[in-house]
């Protein structure tokens, strides 16, 4: 009956009125509370992609999603999608499908059916995909679709302010995907390490990087006795200490920390069974109780009270002068900490400093008393530290696995997972869990360089790579085009996640804009004939892209005057240039006078106090713009342009000439030259405070000057990351590339193979940067500098 009420709320819900609903229904208030399972997906493109990608999340999810993965990319999504599920038998799966915004499909004529009817005063549309039946309708802005509409005719307004969606408003909408379920859901709870939880409700947002997964959430109180919760509230979460002893190769450590020890016995006495004689028993000395493969764990500030409290033991043996004791009651620990703890193997025991430990082997005693002594525990271990620093240094429960376990658990060859950990932490009737699940390599000594990652195409690259910024989770992804004209763009963790045939060669650099003013970025860029907007998923943003007649000679310049998001976008075309606003239109406002011979370098903008400055060479003339394209400054010298840009630098307009001398313009036209020596080939890049020029094989970086080899060299590139100044330069010959500091001193471990200019920046959300270079004519190569 509880299935038949579902989807009678199901169908309900794509037959209703919109009249009937309130105007401040999210997609979610739809979503019925009965349902098993809810997962929200924020970028359907990059969810798809770390679905193929991690073994882990296509374990969780792709069962679920595959059915209906098709389905969705039919639909122009550009909302997150919420996907309700419940399971009405064993072989049939009923969803809900729900999103913001008026959906529709990409392309219908690809469908086997579509049926459009109506019913009532409102519209529902029915199609066939891969033989599936999908029904959808809006309400209220609301997309809505499902594979059952065969119930109901009418809905009630909801109850927006219930529990259920306040938990629901709390997903991270930055996150790569979120879940919500009960704890039963035995497939998700396994991800939460949780063979403990029985009722509870888990929201757990979770995210992906590099083929690492990271996640976080809450764990609901239901109120029961068998409530996990309960047993850990009024306790503070403290330290994890038994990692201390606990062996480095421990394929599992489960640890259940408190303040408090009288106060969690009160939490688990109703539901466990506890000897009479235990109310003032050694435990009473604990703050935290562990178990390890073959072992429990004791954590006490007093140890000696602690001892001398534990009846039943009598001396077993000494191992390098540590007293090994037999323990008369072996199943003491089978149902005191239950279902969290249980252990019916306490034959033996010792006692190492804050720690007593119990096991049924002697044996296994040996082993850590032997582990304890060489410093091989699981707190030296490299994958436990950087757990240590990326979880909350406190908790309730804690749970490790190693590869091995965590492998069983997905049924899964997962070989290098070693940095896994759950933590729980309790706070009112929440337990806040943070979790990571990574393929931990080993760091390297101070200042090393290791291949982070390379990735091929089939045919050559004639541009990039160049990076962008992902604006889902503010890491950056590559771009790189080749000879077909193909655009790629390739996540930080090397997957290529989209490809897109192109006009014409990209001119220069790729721009990011945010059109639509939502913190969603696109790429605009320029080719011979086209200037292009193209959205995170490689589809064109309309009305873009903008065809041109005449060739386009510069690449294109995007100008964000008052950094407000009302982009102008600059295109050079020989003498002319042509202003357009984000809805490809002209910009009436702009008009430039072309009259001083063809532009030679690309315009850009910059701004000096409160004025806005349009800077470009034509001809042999500097000119200086307004933003209605008019003189705002006018150059009297001429100068004979070198091949390099215009830069800002000093306060000034900054190029050099074909003498090799730096030229400099202030913000009143007049012009000073200084003699810098340089040969006719030389190149520079500069910034507003640092100026780099390399000629032969001279690399001058400020002051200081680097001799290199001989070499064919690109050119110089300054970055600013991690507040320090970076100078790259690739030998094309010897394929090797330098990386200087601001003083012009060599980065330990460099040259590094490399066949094109270097990119230096942070892929990753992690301190350490990663370095983006080619590796062949088809293949990307990025390193990661520790």
């Amino acid at each position: 009956m509880k299935y038949y009420c579902y989807y009678v709320l199901v169908c309900i819900l794509l037959v209703s009125c919109q009249k009937d609903y309130d105007k401040n229904l999210k997609p979610f208030h739809f979503i019925p509370e009965t349902s098993d399972l809810i997962i929200k997906v924020n970028a359907l493109n990059d969810f798809s992609i770390s679905l193929e990608s991690n073994p882990i999340l296509y374990s969780l999810y792709n069962e679920d999603i595959k059915n209906i993965e098709s389905l969705i990319s039919k639909f122009n999504f550009t909302s997150p999608i919420y996907i309700a599920f419940k399971e009405k038998s064993i072989n049939k799966t009923e969803f809900l499908i729900l999103s913001k915004g008026e959906i529709d499909l990409f392309a219908s004529d690809s469908l086997s059916s579509n049926l459009r009817e109506g019913i009532k005063n409102s519209e529902v549309t029915k199609i066939i995909i891969d033989s599936t039946d999908f029904y959808y309708n809006h309400i209220n802005g609301v997309f809505i679709g499902s594979n059952n509409a065969d119930y109901g005719s009418r809905l009630n307004t909801k109850d927006i302010s219930s529990e259920f969606y306040d938990l629901i408003e709390t997903i991270d909408n930055s996150a790569l995907a979120s879940v919500i379920f009960k704890s039963d859901n035995i497939k998700y709870s396994d991800l939460l390490f949780s063979e403990f939880l029985n009722d509870e409700y888990a929201i757990i947002d979770i995210n992906q990087n590099s083929g690492n997964i990271s996640f976080n959430g809450i764990v609901t109180n239901t109120d029961t006795l068998n409530d996990i919760l309960s047993k850990i509230k009024y306790t503070l979460p403290q330290k994890i200490n038994t990692s201390l002893i606990a062996p480095s190769d421990t394929k599992e450590l489960k640890s259940l920390l408190f303040d408090d020890y009288s106060k969690l016995r009160k939490n688990f006495k109703d539901t466990t069974i506890v000897g009479t004689d235990n109310l003032k028993s050694f435990l009473t000395y604990s703050g935290e109780i562990a178990l390890i493969d073959n072992a429990l764990i004791l954590h006490s500030l007093d140890t000696d009270l602690l001892i001398e409290s534990i009846d039943d033991k009598s001396f077993k043996e000494s191992f390098r002068e540590i007293d090994i004791y037999s323990f008369g009651k072996p199943d003491f620990f089978k149902y005191q900490f239950q279902p969290v703890i249980t252990f019916d193997k306490s034959s033996y025991f010792f006692t190492k400093d804050d720690f007593v430990i119990f096991s049924s082997k002697v044996e296994y005693l040996k082993k850590i008393i032997t582990d304890y002594l060489s410093n091989k525990t699981l707190a030296n271990s490299e994958a436990f530290q950087y757990i240590q620093e990326n979880l909350s240094d406190e908790s309730s429960i804690f749970i490790y696995k190693n590869s091995e376990n965590l492998s069983d658990i997905f049924n899964s060859n997962l070989a290098g997972y070693d940095a896994n950990a759950v933590q729980y932490i309790y706070e009112d009737d929440y337990a806040h869990i943070n979790g990571i699940i990574e393929k931990f390599k080993k760091k390297r000594s101070a200042k090393t360089i290791a291949e982070n990652f390379n990735t091929s195409i089939e045919d050559d690259i004639i541009l990039g790579p160049q990076v962008v910024t992902n604006h889902l989770n503010r890491t950056k992804d590559i771009v790189i085009q080749d000879t077909k004209n193909n655009l790629y763009l390739i996540s930080s963790a090397g997957n290529i996640l989209w490809k897109k045939k192109l006009q014409d060669k990209i001119l220069g650099e790729i721009e990011q804009i945010d059109i639509y003013k939502n913190g969603r970025l696109q790429l605009a860029f320029a080719t011979s004939k086209r200037v292009y907007v193209i959205d995170r998923n490689g589809k064109d943003v309309g009305p873009f892209p903008l065809k041109f007649n005449d060739p386009i000679t510069k690449p294109l310049s995007v100008f964000d005057y008052d950094k407000k998001k009302d982009y102008r976008l600059l295109v050079a075309q020989d003498k002319n240039l042509l202003m357009y606003n984000t809805r490809a239109k002209i910009v009436n406002g702009f008009k430039y006078k072309s009259n001083s011979g063809t532009i030679i370098t690309q315009p850009k903008h910059f701004r000096i106090g409160n004025k806005d400055f349009i800077v470009f060479g034509a001809g042999e003339r500097l000119k200086i713009l307004n933003r209605r394209g008019s003189d705002r400054v006018i150059v009297n010298d001429k100068i004979r342009f070198s091949k390099n840009q215009i830069y800002l630098h000093q306060n000034k307009f900054t190029t050099t000439n074909t003498l090799g001398q730096l030229i400099q313009v202030n913000a009143k036209g007049e012009k000073s030259t200084k003699q810098i020596n340089l040969s006719k080939n030389h190149v520079i890049d500069a910034t507003s405070k640092t100026l780099v020029n390399l000629d032969e094989n001279k690399l001058q970086i400020r002051a200081n000057t680097v001799d290199l080899d001989f070499g064919d060299y690109t050119n110089p590139q300054i970055f600013y990351l991690n507040n320090k100044i970076y100078v790259t330069t690739t030998d094309l010959q010897t394929k090797k590339i330098y990386l200087f500091d601001s003083q012009g001193k060599p980065i330990p471990n460099f040259p590094i193979y490399g066949t094109s200019e270097a990119i230096l920046t942070n892929l990753d959300s992690d301190r350490n940067l990663e370095l983006v270079t080619l590796s062949d004519s088809k293949t990307i190569l990025t390193y990661k500098l520790y």
